[in-house]
């Protein structure tokens, strides 16, 4: 029987990469010269063990208008909700004044 085995993870710069990434990336098979480095780019790098995300990619993770790609609109549907939400919850009640 053949037992499942792990990868190992390292950690260099907050990005998880695989353990037998080169200590320099000038020692990778995909690194070209000088004027050209590497060919796939620092985002598509064959050792990554997780995707690079954009801060605006985090931010509409999970957004039911994102729906795979950024925001729909110009004004980030998200942020309106939260601030709805916040003036809603910050509102004095109508009877707590009148006692």
């Amino acid at each position: 029987m053949q037992k499942d085995v792990k990868p190992h993870i390292v950690l260099i710069d907050g990005v998880k990469y695989y353990s037998d990434k080169p200590e320099t990336c000038r020692s990778c098979f995909f690194w070209k010269n000088r004027k050209v480095p590497c060919i796939l780019g620092q985002e598509n790098c064959y050792y990554l063990a997780e995707i690079i995300q954009s801060e605006q990619q985090e931010k509409c993770e999970g957004c039911c208008y994102a729906s795979g790609r950024s925001c729909v609109s110009a004004t980030c549907y998200k942020d309106l909700m939260m601030q709805f939400n916040a003036s809603k919850n910050t509102k004095p009640k109508e009877g707590a004044a009148n006692d």
